[in-house]
């Protein structure tokens, strides 16, 4: 898609969430939404009229405000509005969401920003900001591989998936809106953020539904599960790729082994052949 093209629908869709917004009362104007997030309202006409692109900080505003979704806006997936910001209530949300655009290249290839052990260990206290995922490295990927543009690297930390995931690898997450999370499938791995634990990468049972909780599995045996409630995750976001920078040891005792019992099967065979033709 042309990126005018793309800029110019991600304005649309901006606009179809303040229509929204006017069609429930909870304001009267464009220029009464402009000005209740601080915005000029000839800034938001030029938005209206493709003269300019709807901003980061603009949308920030716009969750904070009014609970508009801006994964929605940015990529038309999910509601327009988060199911604790709707606009039937029309009150100010806390901002709990990050707000990253991959952005693509000439080539079509998107950018993805790093979350490695240094900028993990900061994420809590600086993933609001805008600024302080693009202070961080990033990589490029092709389009097809990623669903939504809406993507994050993040490095392993610890053995608690081992043997599928270990110490310093990398996967690539989609993130997901609230919408979707009673939706999950069980046994996919997630990268689950809490407060109480942070950043962690776990296999989820969803217990969404039936219970209000989520139940985070590691595949280490040596690490306990634990219950996560819905109120209690900030974020989820599905694994859709792993990269590692080694390959898994060969287990060679375990290859003999199976060298053995190939070799005795086609002994085996062998002599059913000499009985079968006495």
């Amino acid at each position: 898609m042309p990126e005018n093209q793309y800029k110019n629908l991600v304005n649309e869709r901006f606009f179809e969430c303040i229509n929204m917004l006017k069609k429930s009362k909870i304001i009267h104007s464009d220029r009464e939404f402009a000005q209740s997030i601080d915005v000029s309202p000839s800034n938001l006409g030029d938005i209206k009229a493709n003269r300019r692109s709807v901003t980061l900080e603009i949308l920030n505003r716009a969750f904070q405000r009014f609970g508009v979704n801006s994964a929605y806006v940015i990529t038309g997936k999910g509601e327009a509005f988060h199911h604790h910001g709707t606009p039937e209530d029309g009150k100010p949300k806390p901002a709990t969401e990050v707000i990253v655009v991959a952005t693509q290249d000439t080539e079509g290839n998107v950018t993805v920003p790093l979350i490695n052990h240094k900028a993990a260990a900061n994420y809590l206290s600086g993933y609001e900001s805008q600024e302080w995922f693009e202070a961080q490295e990033s990589i490029h990927l092709p389009n097809y591989m990623l669903k939504d543009g809406l993507c994050y690297a993040v490095q392993v930390s610890g053995d608690s998936m081992e043997p599928t995931l270990s110490e310093d690898d990398w996967v690539i997450c989609r993130l997901l809106d609230k919408s979707e999370y009673r939706y999950i499938d069980d046994g996919n791995a997630y990268v689950v953020v809490s407060e109480e634990r942070g950043i962690q990468v776990k296999r989820v049972k969803n217990r969404l539904q039936q219970y209000g909780t989520i139940r985070c599995l590691s595949d280490n045996p040596k690490h306990e599960p634990y219950e996560l409630a819905e109120n209690q995750i900030l974020q989820l976001w599905k694994v859709e790729w792993h990269l590692r920078s080694h390959l898994p040891e060969v287990n060679f005792e375990l290859d003999d082994i199976q060298g053995k019992l190939t070799s005795m099967a086609d002994e085996m065979r062998k002599l059913q052949q000499k009985l079968g033709a006495v």
